[in-house]
């Protein structure tokens, strides 16, 4: 009875159920994204995928309070033809489908658009009606193979609890169309388009029976992973579900706990765990008594919505956690099992949290600080219980290389079993040792908003490039028309310390970018003994230029002098700079370029590669990174 109504799921050996909740009830409300190739290669067949949408919306029962519409038409990069919200009536919608024509292009970037599609149209202020339990679908249709990556974006929208369909043409990839889609049975293809008319009851069927709960169990199966004997714990996840954490925060911090739960041992006697979602309020999800299984913690882990809200208050989140949760009446086990507190947070806190660590630890609640590129390291650091119990990733997608350092800060085993004092060569890299002096754009070409991207971009390197081991100076200018000194290569000397003080860093400003008078100044002001170069002793020496425009005046003759000194020079760059960077940088394996500034952080990867070739002393072959 209950499997007739969708309220369980089973696998397929029937020994495992999955508890659904279902969404509210929608009626015939249903929100429907087109996402069509626009290429030049497809310019012939266009009218075709417009008619055939044309009769699907005349198949549906199209309006603001039943089923939306939207249109988005792609190649090289998305297009925008209307929201989900656009419009209040078929006619309208009619209307606008008619009016659709080829924008053209020659690559097919299927990957950038779902990510764009994922980002932009499936929110509420676009007319997505997700949060109301309300099924979501996105009908793909291309004539061709991708030019990009295409999975984690199918991912990323099936997470986001999107249906996506694929209906290819004959030169579509039928194994990319089947990753991108929700299931084998919602691939369609043809031989052109002008043959779409033959899956068009199929594919209104599907839109119209297919439900959230669906969608839900399509998309998440039971998986079977290892148990691990961590002990009697108490584990209470602590999640940012403000604004600041984006669209995708919460589905990426939704699976990072899913991994994670799947390895404990949930049972009353053993693992208990709970979850409070918090913005400019904390909100208990469950709590630890709540649930004594794993398949219904984890059920109702799948069902988490982001509560919303413009502040990120983690201060007050604790204070609500120690109050309502880290107490007997909620299941907290304080004289039998180990308390634990997992803080997963996209965003600095608005309020200082400096008191909230010992409120922590006079509790002995053990408090791990799990926050992306954009979260305050130094607030982690004051509730972290140790400083081996902060972890930062990037960005939220990266969450799941650090589960086994969570994890392992769960079960009391240190992340590096050997140490250096037992097994001085057990495997270990050698320490780093350079002298590294940031460079960066403070002008007008980057703006508030786009500065802060910079800085974080920075902050990601060195946290990622920097590890506890190493022997690394760093220092930090900012410049425009001239230049501002941050702190110099002696001024700090641990990471910490660094990373602090690039997260204060505030915009410059300035009309001008003077990109060869603020090098000569940086050789002059910071690769010198008197500010802690060690030029002398042959630690290697390296500007990390970073820069959002074009210079005012000669940076090549100011970075030839650099070079000549023995100061090796990355260049970084955002735009349609790539010769301006190539004039700048030691050799074409030091340059990187990103389109926008938010792609940033895309080049971290590249740049890591070469920065530890270069310190390694192995950059002797010119080999071109490639550019963004």
């Amino acid at each position: 009875l209950l499997s007739k109504f969708g309220l369980i799921t089973a696998t397929s050996s029937g020994c495992i159920l999955t508890v659904i909740t279902p969404p509210p009830a929608t009626g015939d409300k249903r929100d429907v994204v087109f996402l069509i190739d626009g290429t030049s290669a497809t310019r012939s067949e266009f009218p075709s995928i417009r008619d055939m949408i044309r009769r699907v919306v005349d198949q549906l029962d199209v309006g603001l309070d039943r089923v939306r519409v939207s249109v988005v038409q792609y190649s090289d990069a998305p297009k925008l033809e209307f929201l989900l919200n656009a419009y209040s009536t078929k006619s309208e919608v009619r209307q606008a489908v008619s009016e659709l024509r080829s924008s053209g292009g020659n690559r097919l970037n299927t990957g950038r658009a779902l990510e764009w599609v994922a980002r932009n149209i499936y929110q509420r202020s676009a007319g997505s009606r997700v949060e109301e339990g309300v099924p979501q679908f996105l009908i793909l249709v291309t004539g061709g193979k991708s030019s990009d990556d295409v999975s984690t974006q199918a991912d990323q929208l099936k997470r986001n609890q999107v249906a996506p369909v694929a209906i290819g043409s004959r030169n579509a990839d039928p194994d990319e169309l089947r990753q991108i889609s929700l299931k084998p049975g919602l691939v369609y293809s043809v031989d052109s388009f002008k043959q779409l008319s033959r899956v068009e009851p199929q594919l209104i069927n599907s839109v119209q029976t297919i439900s959230t709960a669906d969608i839900i169990s399509s998309y998440v199966p039971t998986v079977e992973l290892a148990t691990l004997d961590l002990g009697k714990k108490d584990i209470i996840f602590l999640i940012d579900g403000s604004d600041s954490t984006g669209p995708n925060g919460i589905a990426h911090i939704r699976d990072f706990i899913i991994s994670i739960v799947q390895q404990l041992d949930v049972q009353p006697d053993r693992v208990r765990v709970a979850v409070v979602q918090y913005a400019d309020r904390a909100k208990t999800e469950f709590s630890l008594n709540t649930h004594s299984n794993k398949q219904a913690v984890l059920s109702d882990v799948k069902r988490l919505r982001q509560i919303g809200g413009r502040s990120s208050e983690l201060a007050n989140a604790i204070d609500y956690v120690l109050e309502k949760e880290v107490k007997p009446s909620a299941g907290v086990r304080l004289s039998e099992a180990s308390q634990h507190l997992v803080v997963l947070t996209g965003a600095p806190s608005t309020q200082p949290v400096s008191i909230s660590g010992p409120l922590l630890k006079n509790k002995r609640v053990n408090c791990i600080g799990v926050g992306t590129g954009n979260a305050d390291r130094t607030q982690l650091s004051q509730i972290a219980t140790s400083s081996e119990d902060v972890v930062t990733v990037p960005t939220f997608p990266n969450l799941p290389t650090v589960k086994e350092k969570v994890i392992s800060r769960l079960s009391g085993v240190p992340v590096d079993v050997f140490t250096t004092e037992d097994f001085p060569t057990a495997g270990l890299p050698q320490p780093k040792k350079a002298d590294i002096v940031f460079l960066m754009d403070g002008s007008i070409n980057l703006g508030q908003e786009n500065f802060r991207d910079v800085r974080d971009f920075i902050m990601n390197l060195i946290d990622l490039f920097f590890s506890e081991r190493d022997n690394l100076q760093v220092g930090l200018a900012q410049y425009a028309g001239d230049v501002t000194d941050a702190f110099y290569l002696n001024t700090y000397s641990n990471r910490d310390d660094i990373l602090e003080a690039i997260g204060k860093l505030e915009y410059k400003g300035g009309r001008r970018i003077n990109t060869g008078a603020a090098i000569r100044y940086v050789q002059d002001a910071h690769f010198t003994k008197q500010r802690g170069s060690r030029m002398d002793e042959g630690t290697p020496q390296i500007l990390m230029l970073v820069t959002g425009g074009r210079s005012t005046d000669d940076g090549k003759t100011a970075a030839m002098g650099l070079k000549n000194k023995g100061v090796r020079i990355f260049a970084v760059g955002v735009g349609d700079i790539q010769d301006e960077l190539e004039n700048l940088a030691s050799q074409s394996s030091t340059v990187a370029r990103a389109q926008t500034f938010q792609e940033l952080s895309e080049l971290n990867e590249q740049i890591l590669e070469a920065l530890d070739d270069e310190v390694k002393g192995k950059l002797c072959v010119d080999s071109q990174l490639p550019a963004k």
